[in-house]
Formats: C-alpha cells, sequence, structure tokens
C-alpha cells in the first residue's frame, strides 16, 4: 500500500482532536448507535439491572389508611398486667379537680364535727365535783336494790349487745369464725387473679366482664342491675351517722341484697380485705360478680355463711 494514506493534513489533525474534547465534555449528550441487537452493549452503568429493582417498594400510605391505623390501636395500655388506668379524655389541667362524692362529703364533715368537739371538751376546764353527804339509812336502802342495765343504743335505734365494738359494729349480722374468714380469703385471692390474667390477655373484653369490684359507688351500681353474687362488707367501717352518711349507706346496701335475695357477710376487717386484694388503701365493700373458677369455695362460703349466721342469733339472744 502506498504511505500516502497514512498522512493526515495538519489542519484536519487539530479539528479531529478539538472534537474528541467537545465529545468527552458533552459524554451525556453522545450520541450512540442502538439496535435490538445491541442494546445492552451501550446501556450505562448506572442503568444496569441489580437485585434492588425486583424488590418491590411499599407504596405511600395515604392519610384514610394512617387513620385507620391509629384508631385499631389499644386505648387503654397494660401496666405491670395488672389493672388498667383509663387514658384521659379531653384538655389536661396542670392542677386536676378531684371529684369528691357526696358519701366522702359526709365522712369528712363528721370527722371535723368529732375533731371540733374533742378540741372543746380538751380546751374546758374540769370542774371538781364535790361529794354530797348521804345519810346511812339511804345507803343501806341502796344495798338491797337491784340495778337493771339498760341496754345500749346505736345511732340508728338498733339495740347494741356486748358482742359489739369497734371491730365488729353493730350492722354486723354474722359471726366472724376463722373459716368464713379462710374462704373469703381464697375465693378473692382466686377471682383476683383470674382477672389480672384477663387484663393481661385483653384488657378491653376484662373490663366489660369484671370478676368483682370495689368501693359502695361500683357495689351499689351493680345490685341496682342485678349483677352481684356476693357482697362482702368491712366489720370495722367508720362510724358515720346522718343522712347519706355510712352507716346508712351500709344499711341501704343491705336491705338493697335482701330484696334482690344477694347474699352479704362481714367476714373481716378492712386491713384484712386490702390485704387479700394487694392493695395499700383500705377496702370496705367488695362486690363479686362472677365467680366461674372458684364454685367450690364459693358453696362452702355460704354454707358456713349460714352457720356463722346462727350462732350470731343465738349468741344475741341472751
Amino acid at each position: 500500500m502506498s504511505e500516502k494514506v497514512n498522512l493526515v493534513d495538519q489542519s484536519t489533525y487539530i479539528n479531529l482532536k478539538e472534537r474528541d474534547k467537545d465529545e468527552d465534555k458533552d459524554a451525556a449528550t453522545k450520541i450512540t448507535l442502538r439496535s435490538s441487537k445491541f442494546k445492552n452493549k451501550h446501556r450505562k452503568p448506572e442503568q444496569q439491572a441489580s437485585l434492588l429493582d425486583f424488590v418491590v417498594k411499599p407504596r405511600p400510605k395515604t392519610q384514610r389508611q394512617i387513620k385507620a391505623r391509629k384508631l385499631q390501636r389499644p386505648h387503654l395500655p397494660i401496666i405491670n398486667s395488672t389493672y388498667i388506668v383509663g387514658k384521659p379524655k379531653g384538655k389536661t389541667r396542670i392542677d386536676p379537680k378531684k371529684k369528691i362524692t357526696k358519701l366522702k362529703r359526709s365522712v369528712r364533715s363528721y370527722r371535723t364535727l368529732k375533731k371540733a368537739e374533742r378540741d372543746v371538751a380538751q380546751r374546758e376546764p374540769e370542774e371538781e365535783i364535790q361529794p354530797e353527804a348521804i345519810p346511812v339509812e339511804q345507803q343501806v336502802l341502796e344495798l338491797y336494790l337491784v340495778e337493771i342495765p339498760t341496754p345500749k343504743v346505736s345511732p340508728q335505734g338498733e339495740e347494741i349487745h356486748s358482742i359489739h365494738s369497734r371491730r365488729f359494729r353493730s350492722y354486723c349480722d354474722n359471726c366472724t369464725r376463722p373459716r368464713l374468714k379462710e374462704l373469703t380469703l381464697k375465693l378473692l385471692k382466686d377471682l383476683d387473679r383470674f382477672q389480672k390474667r384477663a387484663f393481661a390477655k385483653n384488657e378491653i373484653k376484662a373490663r366489660a366482664h369484671p370478676r368483682l369490684v370495689l368501693g359502695f359507688r361500683e357495689a351499689l351500681a351493680r345490685l341496682r342491675i342485678n349483677k352481684v353474687k356476693l357482697l362482702i362488707l368491712a366489720t370495722d367501717c367508720e362510724i358515720c351517722p346522718g343522712e347519706s352518711g355510712l352507716d346508712e349507706t351500709i344499711e341501704g346496701l343491705k336491705l338493697q341484697c335482701q330484696q334482690g335475695k344477694v347474699s352479704y357477710c362481714f367476714p373481716m376487717v378492712r386491713r384484712e380485705l386490702s390485704h387479700a386484694l394487694q392493695k395499700r388503701a383500705q377496702i370496705s365493700c367488695v362486690a363479686i360478680l362472677d365467680f366461674d373458677g372458684a364454685n367450690a369455695t364459693f358453696a362452702d362460703l355460704l354454707i358456713e355463711l349460714e352457720d356463722a349466721r346462727a350462732e350470731y342469733k343465738r349468741r344475741t339472744a341472751l
């Protein structure tokens, strides 16, 4: 071949060199030949397929889906698999106002009255009473007289027997026997364990179907709708006479139980009830709503309750 083919004009060489520089700068706009045969040959590195291309990306959630997701969340959080505190609704106050019930208000007013009476009695000086001179004949006559003791009467007009005391008030109508106390403790502990287990499993259903409730207000509300199977009252409730007082509330509960043919008993004091249910505050009233799972204990308790009432009637008849 002739060597003239390898010779390139100087101006042509410069033009070719400048064109190559322009092509390097504008690589994005570089024209490449594409065909069905060589389409994968000219693919850019960033356009090559990878495993991430085959992963299905989650679609963005709409506002409706987010709202539905929030509604599915439980509103009542579980706290140590025990009773659940409801989520507060509405605005929250820095210093929340505690609602005082009518019964609690009457108890507080009676406490204030008794405290004022004690303070007045302590301030007043004790008057010295000088014994009067009694004739000898009158003293001799008094020796032959038999003094008839007058029975004590409660604020409600009921007669108080010698078996009644501060720890066993006059509203009780059954004796506190050891067997009765043992069965009551066993029943309360079993039902409390069942209720805590139900709360840990499904708190919404457990709230709708409780095994037992505490307090006079809750017990009275369940009595009105005939849901109570057994009412347990403490024997040492605080003395509070008067309208809407504690004594009147207990008598109303007893009357409601008698009308609805519901059993009630007085097995132990407030401190023992709170210890059985692992509560710090003293408990005066417990209403049993469902004793399923402790049927044998419940039946034995009712039998022992009848014997305790018979013993109470025998001791108070004297």
